[in-house]
């Protein structure tokens, strides 16, 4: 969408009727003559799961002008499609590349919190499960922000989207736009990792379906959201099919730099425009409805922040001006922490789109929560051949961490900050969790595959030395959330409509807005957030 709007040209010719009869009208600051902004009725900031839905949803009235800016590219290598291929993806120009600052707890260690980055997001570089959440998940949100939030609430939502390879139930879904799949290509560790937990008393099914009312206590192959093998991003899902419809502009390469308020209403943004083989220019657009923030975890505090919106003193210490203190936006950082563990192989095994898991409990966590221990067993996480290899994730953190400025320059990295593990319980939980997982690899079940312990080695098995190992080698599963969390009390960001506290013109719509973080992955839960989002836009 390259011309101009009606609106915007009215707005022109209203400055130069204002300027002929000496008055000024009430416009953004811009250069005498020049053209006025281009004006949608709402402008959508990251193609990601949520910013996908949203434009799609948003545009699906003709009579609704949306813009949606992502400041990746269009999401076209064709890696992304390759889901046996994902981890190929880390560290190129579909990644932000971010990282922590060094993490007290864990000796000082920086960790890579790899981010999508172009059309799709992070669902166009993750492993690709398919998990919606644990029913308590949602019982604490309704808690937060109330009955829209519930698990009663979002599981309609959830069935709608759905095209499940396993048919129509009470549960699950077809014909909706998001293919969830079987993947069939288990490898001889796969079908060992269920062996051996049902020789632990856990059932195992490699179509126990963690989307269940009751998913835990049960090993099996988590679904997919893939379409005859191959990789649906949401970008796939719900920009690609609408790209043609003449009321929607997607641009690439349009990374935002701040948001313009009229006194408490947010009226627009500022991007910066680099699209390839074009000079780098600073573009005005204004929203005449809404501004929709769906730019992660990461990102979505920092654009608030770069724009005077969150802590005051936090704000001046960056060089920004205060606009809108906010307290809480940056706060409530949630992440799954990952452990790895490895075993020499004694054969290599074959490449797959599988990924088994279990979700358990550790006993530590609050009877009648949520299961707080998660098993991944992939491909993408091995390390080279022969090798077995699985993770470990702790999914009920206590720990919070922030995102914050680095400067005001719209261009430099955030400050991360994960604390992982600096609260007790959430390395008790962990410790838990690598002992149950060295239970799991030292079953017969893997006699066959099994050579000498990698990580950790035979004999560092006692409570100080699996502490020792978790500190020393954990990492991120790549679920950041909740730094602009949804309720009611003063450190939340925005409403349980997802308007942010005490601005008009402006929502939040993605993982940040999470109060707590899911028991599981977070991207079926964004496409929600991307649904609910647009439904409460139109009203």
């Amino acid at each position: 969408m390259t011309t101009m709007h009606r609106s915007a040209l009215s707005r022109r010719r209203f400055l130069g009727a204002s300027l002929a009869a000496g008055t000024t009208a009430t416009v953004l600051p811009r250069a005498l003559g020049a053209a006025a902004p281009e004006e949608f009725d709402y402008i959508v900031v990251g193609a990601g799961s949520s910013g996908c839905v949203a434009a799609n949803r948003l545009s699906a009235d003709p009579a609704v002008r949306v813009l949606l800016l992502e400041a990746g590219g269009r999401g076209d290598d064709p890696l992304i499609a390759d889901i046996g291929r994902w981890t190929s993806l880390l560290g190129t120009a579909a990644d932000w590349n971010y990282a922590t600052e060094p993490e007290p707890a864990l000796g000082g260690r920086s960790v890579k919190w790899p981010r999508g980055r172009g059309f799709g997001g992070s669902s166009a570089i993750s492993a690709a499960a398919y998990v919606r959440g644990h029913p308590l998940d949602f019982a604490a949100w309704e808690r937060e922000a109330g009955p829209a939030w519930s698990y009663a609430a979002v599981q309609p939502i959830f069935r709608a989207l759905e095209d499940n390879s396993r048919g129509a139930s009470a549960l699950r879904g077809v014909g909706g736009p998001v293919a969830v799949s079987d993947t069939d290509d288990p490898h001889a560790g796969h079908l060992a990792f269920l062996e051996a937990c049902r020789g632990l008393g856990f059932a195992a099914d490699p179509r126990w379906d963690f989307n269940s009312e009751r998913p835990e206590n049960g090993a099996g192959f988590y679904q997919k959201h893939l379409r005859a093998g191959r990789r649906q991003s949401a970008a796939a899902a719900f920009l690609t099919p609408v790209l043609g419809r003449p009321n929607l502009a997607a641009r690439p390469h349009a990374h935002v730099r701040r948001l313009l308020l009229e006194g408490t209403r947010v009226v627009g943004l500022e991007y910066l425009d680099g699209s390839p083989g074009a000079v780098a220019a600073v573009r005005t657009v204004r929203a005449a409805r809404e501004v929709l923030l769906c730019a992660g975890a990461i990102d979505s505090p920092r654009l608030l922040l770069l724009s005077g919106i969150g802590p005051a003193a936090a704000l001046r210490a960056a060089g920004v001006s205060v606009r809108h203190e906010l307290p809480g936006v940056g706060a409530n950082l949630q992440d799954h922490p990952r452990i790895g563990l490895r075993w020499a192989g004694r054969v290599p095994l074959p490449g797959s789109a599988v990924s088994a898991g279990l979700l358990a409990f550790s006993g530590l966590g609050p009877a009648g929560g949520p299961p707080d221990i998660q098993f991944a067993v992939g491909r993408g996480l091995s390390a080279p051949d022969p090798s077995l290899a699985y993770s470990v994730i702790v999914t009920r953190v206590q720990s919070r961490g922030s995102v914050s400025l680095r400067s005001a320059d719209p261009l430099a990295p955030p400050v991360i900050r994960a604390n992982y593990f600096t609260e007790e319980r959430d390395l008790a939980i962990a410790v838990e969790g690598v002992r149950l997982g060295l239970a799991i690899g030292r079953a017969r079940a893997f006699d066959a595959l099994r050579g000498a312990a990698a990580e950790p080695a035979e004999g560092e098995d006692s409570p100080a030395r699996l502490r020792e190992f978790v500190l020393r080698t954990s990492g991120t599963i790549y679920h950041p959330a909740g730094t602009c969390r949804m309720g009611r009390g003063p450190d939340a960001v925005v409403d349980p409509e997802l308007r942010v506290r005490g601005l008009d013109g402006l929502r939040v719509a993605d993982a940040s807005i999470m109060p707590t973080l899911l028991s599981v992955q977070t991207h079926a839960t964004c496409l929600v957030i991307g649904e609910l989002a647009a439904r409460f836009l139109r009203g």
